[in-house]
């Protein structure tokens, strides 16, 4: 699992690690590239990390965990969280046009590795284990499409955090992979890079809040085949006020790079749901996780998570239903999964999901949950719990000490030491649970999952282990093993396992390999439907790993994989595509990513996929519409490009068609619901006019002269209009007017030009503008632009800014030293820098004495204003520093007394070379910035700064002249 590059300095031990230099990247997070350091000060009081909870990505630009945190216990943990409000969406842009955050700029936030559950004690008893290899051909066959994913490798990714949580899923046309924080989308044909990688929280900027500012990662990429759309997430943790967090995005269209409606869910506000996966159900978007206390040093309960599937393909507000699994023996159940959809035959009608996974207290059993939710007016979540009949076992860890933190498991060849073994991820099911319904009377389902095991053959290794479940088409029924190996033909360590099931039957089973003598590598296996029963065939090699994790230069922690993923092409039904993860040459934070596909030459494919296409235009003038949705009954859809031609592929069948684009106040469509026959391989056309108003939208504003408003000053003012709109904008008038105090509009009237759709337009009369001698410089100015046409009026609200640009502010080279104050306590460090909305104090609780030092400023200006803080300081300090800024006053002796905002990372004066933070602060108000060491050091580097955010208070221009 991982957790977002949002490190988790809990995994860190008690040792510095070695950084490299960070890049700065222009104004706003002081940037990056790699570094690793620990602050040591801080580790000093850490307990030691448990081994294995998730898997909590670590990061290179860590922040550290907070002190003081609430935590729940076994004893008064209260259960799951069913808020069942609906959870208003976020209807974003096109993927492809919002503004990309590259990922070295996601900040990244330092949370504790939960700590894993102790697994059963007992030994595993029967099972088949396969110990010869079978036939070659009963192993699937590369395709030739093999390319690099996110990593090293890719469009000069540099990985920034450590494992790569390597996820990704196969649509229509397109390949979507997300790598911890960062995704990228491919053409599925050719492998060529359509987007990104990006970090993951541009997806979810629009939203705001949480799943804005975080970008925690632990992602999971789905693909709803029963509606042709793509449901990407990734998680929160630490988030305030509420603690976790799931960000769910789900595509408007078939096209990953498209518009999607994105929702925010908390999953529960006082602890730490970690290790999410998401499967697709016809009746909602099934979710596991597993909760521990929000320090993660317990671990709490498996919950399951569902979340409103039809509310969410329409973008409305949707529900989440929630259910902590059965305990047994009073013990949670841990490394479960949701069955997740693959087939085009959905599971019969109103049928349960599956959930199936480790049992917690034995070995020789797996538990079975049906989950059955019904929404309406009274949404309700009803488990049936069982056990399966099934043997599994956990995995050797050949080094497991202390330095490792007992993840140092699974041997490399050298360089690698023992210290240097890799994380073998057992107790848990690997993802995915795939489920295909293949019909018939009774109805036959296949679940295919499997687990890391212990090998039979010496030395002790690991192997993987696969099952094939059945099930016949009831609710409540436990389904059985069909047949279940262990793939163990050698002595090799064999994990990371991931395998899915195509139309035929067949099975392809893919995961890493590795050994004193192999070098950890990509595999792939698989079986025919025809083979015997528990056996596989002979592995093929899918990417050959050219080198070793090591813990040098910076400490990896052991840490690979976490998870891969098999997934099969939605439309030939036939074609598995698999990516995990490798090294191109020894070292650690330089991972990278493979994605190949693979088929069985007897699988014959599904019947192809037709196309709907056509074009939409406008009523009456016949111009084209760019951004129309045309939507099946079936919830396949596709969005008109800037001709106005829409066209995506479609399931044979007969369906029902509808045009609407409420954004571009498109009212009505003609044809309204025409039918349309989709045939096999071939294209149908359907055409659609769009009857509508027209929708002015501010497109951006001109000042005149020196283009920045002063007091005392007389401005033109010009603002651009966009129509946006369904019909053209015609006899368009306007007035302009304000209350903003000290503020006259001189010349307010003026017509604007016809606008067609999609045009623009400025006031032919520049609107004119004067403000007093005593105007409080920079207080926005609030317009109002009452805007009159022959179908109608609106109002747009316009704010412009006054008397920006004044000079920065410096703070002088210093340095901390026995000449300055001290301090007995500061501010952990986040991992996120303030920004203009400010933060949460983080908070102190590391004791210890630190020198300090204050710089005063005072906001000059007559309104609120968003101030950044620069630090700049020498790298190779004895120690970190860090910035905080604070209203008025500073007292040493309560960190979080008139707090404003921090720099939030670690690293700064050692190796990071600069911070920026930022903060707002009242009209006229002073306000403190603070420096100060982070541990007890006879001198820090040296340090600088600059202060920016303040007005320019010089009069303008005098007053308008008399017209």
């Amino acid at each position: 699992m991982k957790k977002n590059c949002s490190t988790r300095s809990a995994f860190f031990n008690r040792r510095i690690l070695i950084g490299v230099f960070l890049l700065i990247v222009s104004g706003i997070l002081a940037l990056l590239a790699l570094g690793v350091r620990f602050d040591s000060q801080k580790l000093a009081f850490l307990s030691k990390p448990k081994r294995g909870g998730a898997g909590v990505p670590l990061s290179k630009i860590p922040g550290e965990p907070l002190q003081g945190i609430q935590n729940q216990t076994a004893a008064n943990y209260k259960g799951p969280q069913n808020d069942r409000r609906p959870v208003k969406p976020v209807h974003t842009r096109k993927l492809r046009d919002l503004p990309k955050i590259p990922p070295a700029l996601a900040v990244r936030k330092e949370v504790r590795e939960p700590a894993k559950p102790k697994p059963p004690t007992d030994k595993s008893t029967g099972g088949f284990v396969q110990t010869l290899l079978g036939p070659a051909l009963s192993a699937p066959t590369a395709t030739g499409l093999s390319f690099d994913g996110i990593g090293v490798g890719l469009a000069g990714f540099v990985p920034s955090s450590n494992p790569p949580d390597t996820n990704g899923r196969v649509g229509a046309k397109q390949y979507v992979q997300w790598n911890n924080t960062s995704f990228a989308v491919f053409d599925k044909t050719t492998g060529a890079l359509l987007f990104g990688p990006v970090a993951g929280n541009t997806l979810f900027q629009s939203l705001g809040g949480d799943c804005a500012s975080h970008n925690d990662g632990d992602p999971t990429v789905a693909y709803d085949i029963l509606s042709g759309r793509w449901i990407l997430a990734q998680f929160v943790v630490g988030g305030s006020p509420d603690f976790s967090h799931e960000c769910v995005a789900v595509s408007q269209t078939e096209d990953a790079t498209g518009e999607y409606f994105v929702y925010d869910f908390v999953t529960d506000s006082a602890n730490f749901v970690d290790y999410p996966k998401i499967g697709v159900w016809p009746d909602g978007y099934y979710m596991s996780g597993h909760v521990f206390n929000a320090s993660g040093t317990a671990f709490l309960a498996g919950r399951i998570f569902v979340f409103e599937r039809d509310q969410m393909l329409k973008g409305l507000p949707a529900r989440q239903l929630q259910a902590d699994l059965k305990k047994y023996g009073n013990k949670p159940q841990f490394g479960f999964l949701p069955s997740d959809l693959d087939s085009l035959t959905p599971p019969p009608a109103g049928e349960a999901a599956f959930v199936i996974g480790p049992h917690p207290t034995t070995v020789n059993r797996l538990t079975s949950t049906r989950v059955a939710v019904t929404w309406g007016g009274a949404p309700k979540i009803k488990l049936t719990e069982d056990v399966i009949q099934a043997s599994w076992d956990t995995a050797p860890c050949l080094s497991d000490t202390d330095f490792g933190d007992h993840r140092d498991c699974v041997p490399e060849p050298p360089p690698a030491t023992p210290t240097d073994f890799l994380d073998q991820l057992d107790f848990r099911l690997m993802y995915r649970l795939a489920y295909r319904n293949f019909g018939g009377n009774p109805v036959q389902e296949s679940l295919v999952g499997n687990i890391t095991v212990t090998g039979r053959n010496n030395p002790k290794h690991g192997a993987i282990r696969w099952y094939e479940f059945r099930n016949a088409g009831a609710s409540t029924t436990t389904p059985t093993v069909l047949q279940a190996s262990t793939y163990d033909p050698d002595s090799a360590y064999r994990w990371m396992g991931s395998v899915a099931m195509d139309k035929n039957r067949n099975m392809a089973l893919g995961y890493s390999k590795s050994s004193l003598s192999v070098i950890p590598s990509i595999f792939i296996n698989g079986r025919l439907s025809t083979d015997p029963l528990n056996t596989l065939g002979t592995e093929a090699l899918v990417k050959a790993g050219t080198g070793v994790q090591t813990n040098t230069p910076v400490f990896a922690q052991s840490r690979w994989g976490d998870y891969s993923a098999m997934t099969v092409d939605p439309v030939d039904q036939c074609t598995f595509y698999y990516t995990n993860e490798y090294l191109k040459t020894n070292g650690a934070f330089n991972w990278s990513t493979n994605i190949a596909s693979f088929k069985f030459g007897s699988c014959t494919p599904a019947p192809a996929w037709g196309t709907l296409t056509g074009t939409v235009r406008s009523s009456p003038s016949n111009l084209t519409l760019s951004g129309v949705v045309v939507t099946l009954s079936n919830g396949y859809a596709g969005a008109t490009n800037a001709n106005g031609v829409y066209s995506f592929l479609v399931p044979p069948g007969t369906y029902t068609a509808t045009a609407t684009d409420a954004d571009r106040n498109c009212t009505s469509a003609s044809p309204a619901n025409p039918t349309v026959v989709i045939t096999s391989g071939g294209t149908a056309n359907q055409n659609f006019t769009m009857a509508g108003t027209s929708n002015l939208q501010e497109n951006g504003e001109t000042i005149g002269g020196n283009g920045v408003i002063h007091r005392d000053d007389c401005k033109n003012l010009n603002v651009e209009l966009k129509n946006n709109g369904c019909a053209n904008a015609t006899g368009v008038s306007a007035t302009l007017t304000t209350t903003t105090p000290g503020v006259t509009v001189i010349q307010g009237s003026s017509n604007y030009p016809d606008m067609p759709i999609d045009a623009t337009g400025t006031n032919l009369t520049p609107f004119q503008i004067q403000t007093a001698a005593n105007f409080g410089c920079g207080t926005e100015i609030e317009f109002d632009l009452n805007l009159t046409f022959p179908n109608g009026s609106k109002t747009i609200h316009i704010t412009v800014p006054t008397c920006t640009g004044g000079a920065d502010q410096t703070i002088p080279a210093n340095v901390l030293d026995a000449n300055d104050p001290t301090q007995l306590d500061r501010l952990g460090r986040d991992g996120q820098p303030s920004g203009c909305g400010g933060k949460a104090c983080p908070g102190g609780g590391f004791p210890g004495t630190k020198r300090f030092q204050t710089f005063n400023f005072t906001n000059d200006s007559a309104a609120a204003a968003c101030f950044t803080v620069t630090i700049n300081a020498a790298l190779g300090g004895a120690g970190d520093i860090e910035s905080a800024a604070y209203l008025g006053t500073y007292d040493p002796t309560n960190l979080c007394l008139n707090y404003l905002g921090d720099t939030g990372i670690v690293g700064l004066g050692t190796t990071l070379g600069s911070a920026a933070y930022s903060f707002t602060v009242p009209a006229g108000a002073n306000f403190v910035v603070v420096v100060n060491t982070t541990g007890t050091i006879t001198a820090s580097s040296q340090f600088s700064g600059t202060v920016s955010g303040f007005v320019d208070d010089t009069p303008g221009s005098g007053p308008c002249p008399t017209r």
